[in-house]
């Protein structure tokens, strides 16, 4: 319905815009004509007058200028032409009258033409507008549509993403407040539990970083960082959460020194490898290997999957906002589709840089991230 209402608002205001520019067309090149009128009328008008003092003179005329400055001039009726307006001085010198000068009528002309030719121009220009105008409106129209589209899919994604993990929490709780979990089997369920609340804390961190980097006011707090005591850390915080899971996670380190240094924010960055870790494990990735690599000044972080992949062309729509499915059906429609774009903002910020690839669906992918060295 507000789409109908949309296209109705613009196709009324099209319409209303086109109309007003071909009355102001018109409206202008008749004025032009009306004025062009005026001016040979009164021409017609003072050449009658001088025709009829002519004929009643007692001097016979003499051809020429009627006096200085005069606008008129006297000629014989044999040298007049049709388009002339030409006056016979009657009743006593039929054989002569009066008409417009030539020059003053091409004087008319050639300045009724400019103004011709500047109706035409400013009307060209108008409707330039007016396009200029009406492509930005349904370019406005189409955007807005197009961003409530992605809204309401993100609200109905954050509302099932967090509804899962909650209802998980609220049947555990509840299993474990009426006693029926044996000693064995609490322990599994507490890391089920931590697992969901996890999940849930991670999402709405990237909720509240995604508002803050659209509002420009996320803070960077940028240090000196270990890499691979805080790589160890962090892949052993993952492995805890795949209670119950096959999926394998390790570290690949290929650089000469054990003592690496980066200048990164360590949250934003631990953000960084959180997402790319659970886009992995979104599209099907069982084998993941984190890949670190040194080329001095940069830092190579490479995270690399063995699941669905993509087309190589459909690299950078994977960090599109709200972008929670690849075309052509391989893609998975749960997640928040902010990962990556966070992902990728973080490290611009850290004056980093995130890119993805992929062979090809089925193919596996690999996301790499660049940072500074310290």
């Amino acid at each position: 319905m507000r789409g109908s209402s949309s296209h109705l608002l613009f196709g009324f205001t099209l319409v209303t815009l086109a109309a007003l520019g071909t009355w102001w067309f018109i409206y202008f090149s008749r004025t032009v004509e009306v004025e062009k009128q005026a001016w040979l009328n009164e021409l017609i008008y003072a050449s009658n007058i001088a025709a009829l003092m002519l004929g009643n003179s007692e001097n016979a005329p003499t051809p020429g200028p009627i006096e200085a400055h005069s606008p008129l001039e006297i000629i014989a009726r044999a040298q007049a032409d049709s388009g002339d307006m030409f006056v016979a001085a009657y009743p006593r010198f039929p054989e002569f009258g009066v008409r417009p000068m030539p020059a003053v009528r091409a004087h008319i002309e050639n300045r009724i033409g400019r103004r011709r030719w500047m109706v035409i121009g400013e009307s060209g220009l108008m409707f330039v507008l007016l396009a200029v105008c009406t492509y930005m409106l349904y370019r406005f129209i189409h955007a807005q549509r197009r961003h409530n589209q992605r809204m309401e899919s993100f609200v109905q994604a954050v509302s099932h993403e967090m509804k899962t993990p909650l209802t998980g929490v609220k049947s555990l709780l509840q299993t474990l407040q009426a006693g029926r979990v044996s000693d064995a089997m609490r322990p599994r369920l507490l890391a089920m539990g931590l697992k969901e609340t996890e999940r849930l804390e991670h999402m709405v961190r990237n909720i509240l970083i995604s508002g803050s980097l659209k509002a420009d006011n996320y803070e960077m707090q940028l240090e000196k960082v270990s890499l691979r005591p805080f790589l160890q850390t962090f892949l052993e915080h993952r492995r805890s959460l795949l209670t119950g899971n096959t999926v394998q996670l390790g570290l690949d380190w290929q650089c000469a020194s054990e003592e690496l240094t980066v200048q990164v924010d360590s949250t934003a960055l631990q953000v960084v490898l959180d997402n790319l870790t659970d886009n992995a494990l979104k599209y099907g990735g069982t084998h993941l290997s984190l890949r670190v690599s040194h080329a001095t000044p940069r830092v190579r972080l490479s995270l690399c999957d063995d699941g669905q992949g993509f087309a190589p062309e459909l690299a950078e729509e994977l960090f599109i906002p709200f972008r929670r499915a690849l075309p052509g059906g391989h893609g998975v429609q749960h997640g928040t589709g902010l990962g990556l774009h966070i992902a990728r903002s973080l490290a611009e910020r850290m004056a980093g840089r995130l890119c993805g690839s992929s062979a090809g669906p089925g193919k596996g992918s690999e996301f790499v991230l660049e940072l500074e060295e310290a």
